[in-house]
């Protein structure tokens, strides 16, 4: 299994949508145009055959832009569709079941919502990252587990060192100020990159901020 994220530069993590005009694999199209590194094709409607399908094309537009596309909970289409990785959430697929089932190169994305879990996480020793949250209401998520404050998301983030941590839940631009005080390795977008179902309104945006951060390390 593959422990390291192909970039410490990946500040910003985006998310397709059910919700909007475009398909999956479009949306991925126009993230990987607009300069996002890694995306995760998220789909809670799509049948398993229409997601393989959208997964793989979106697996062989993010090679030709040199993007890392993380498949949402399914780790059949992962596998087949030759993507990075899966993101699994608390009730999915048991993640050392993954582990054994995917690719030794594969990465294992684990959302975690509090601090008994981010203990669970590290005592299994199978997690690429994290995706960490909700750090404030969102539209994606329909049920929300209760937000988390400044010193709890402190705590878990410690916890899960030297696991890479992404902040999920409402994220806006202005969060990518979190990342230093938290020790966050970037943010995870859905919503925020769009108005209604026009998608990618916002997604300039929000890659000029991860590009500033890029550089700021330079």
């Amino acid at each position: 299994m593959n422990w390291k994220m192909p970039d410490s530069n990946h500040f910003l993590y985006c998310l397709t949508s059910d919700e909007v005009s475009l398909s999956h694999s479009e949306q991925v199209q126009f993230m990987c145009r607009s300069g996002v590194k890694l995306i995760q094709l998220r789909s809670k409607v799509l049948p398993r055959d229409q997601l393989l399908d959208e997964a793989t094309k979106s697996v062989e537009i993010c090679k030709s832009f040199g993007a890392t596309l993380i498949v949402n909970d399914c780790i059949e289409v992962a596998k087949r569709s030759g993507a990075s990785g899966v993101h699994l959430g608390i009730k999915d697929v048991c993640p050392v079941r993954a582990c054994d089932f995917l690719e030794d190169d594969q990465l294992i994305g684990e959302t975690v919502h509090s601090l008994r879990e981010a203990k669970e996480v590290k005592e299994r020793g199978v997690c690429s990252y994290v995706g960490l949250g909700p750090y404030r209401k969102s539209f994606t998520k329909k049920a929300l587990k209760p937000q988390l404050s400044t010193d709890e998301f402190s705590e878990i983030i410690k916890t899960l060192e030297p696991i890479p941590v992404y902040l999920i839940g409402g994220l806006v631009l202005e969060d990518f100020d979190l990342l230093d005080p938290l020790g966050l390795a970037g943010i995870c977008v859905c919503s925020g990159l769009s108005e209604g179902e026009q998608f990618g309104v916002h997604l300039p945006a929000f890659v000029k901020g991860a590009e500033k951060l890029k550089f700021a390390e330079v």
